[in-house]
């Protein structure tokens, strides 16, 4: 899907990646809004808006006398979709991606346990739906891949029934289907050599451990979703950090 921005979201986006990707640091002072305009070809008020959005993400504050000055990064709302986007575009390394799988695990296998336990008929057919779409991505087709493990995720919130959690879990994964990050997913990560028994290759592993995710949720096992879930995220992790994987869930 191609996403169109304004030019206030397209000025956002350039100024929030070079603050994030370190072209900015924390303490420098961005310049006048004269220079900036004049910069990215748009009027003064369409940076004013601009700069009120990244002070609105706690990345930047004005300063009487001093300017728009860039903040520390503890300071960042980092839960921020916008934030999250430009961290992923800035620097999609295992750094990130280990951080971003250590929130997943924190948070994802107990949702699976909600999703189990609150799921209602149309959920789970829900669930099993997006499930057959995995099955029908043909092999290779990483972005197709994407969009159907992020559909078969999305089910999975919706089921939990909890706004808030939908919210957290929807902004930390939104940044793992961006172009850049697709090649993370667990399907373009295993090779043929990674594969454990009883799975005879990285397809039928990475199916498997989704459908038995499916397979607990429709029985409102809670305990069984939360550890598929919970295996099915240190897989990612250990095969990112090349550690030997078991069927332990740390």
């Amino acid at each position: 899907m191609v996403v169109h921005y304004n030019l206030r979201e397209q000025v956002l986006n350039a100024i929030g990646s070079r603050i994030i990707s370190g072209e900015l640091s924390p303490g420098d002072v961005l310049p006048k809004e004269d220079t900036l305009s004049e910069q990215y070809g748009v009027s003064r008020t369409v940076i004013r808006e601009a700069v009120k959005g990244l002070a609105a993400r706690g990345l930047v504050e004005s300063r009487p006398k001093v300017g728009t000055i860039i903040r520390p990064r503890g300071d960042w709302q980092m839960l921020d979709p916008s934030v999250l986007e430009w961290v992923a575009s800035s620097k999609p390394d295992n750094e990130f991606m280990l951080s971003l799988a250590e929130v997943r695990q924190a948070i994802e296998p107990p949702m699976s346990a909600l999703a189990a336990r609150n799921a209602t008929d149309e959920d789970i057919a829900q669930i099993q739906t997006a499930y057959e779409g995995l099955e029908a991505v043909e092999e290779n087709d990483e972005e197709a891949w994407a969009r159907a493990d992020l559909e078969f995720h999305t089910r999975i919130v919706g089921a939990c029934h909890n706004e808030f959690l939908a919210y957290i879990v929807r902004a930390i994964r939104k940044p793992l289907y961006s172009r850049r990050l697709i090649n993370a997913s667990l399907a373009s990560m295993m090779k043929p050599e990674d594969v454990v028994d009883p799975y005879e290759s990285p397809r039928d592993e990475v199916l498997s451990r989704h459908r038995g995710l499916m397979e607990a949720i429709a029985q409102h096992d809670a305990d069984g979703a939360e550890r598929a879930s919970c295996i099915l995220l240190s897989r990612v992790t250990k095969l990112m950090m090349g550690d030997e994987f078991d069927e332990t869930c740390d």
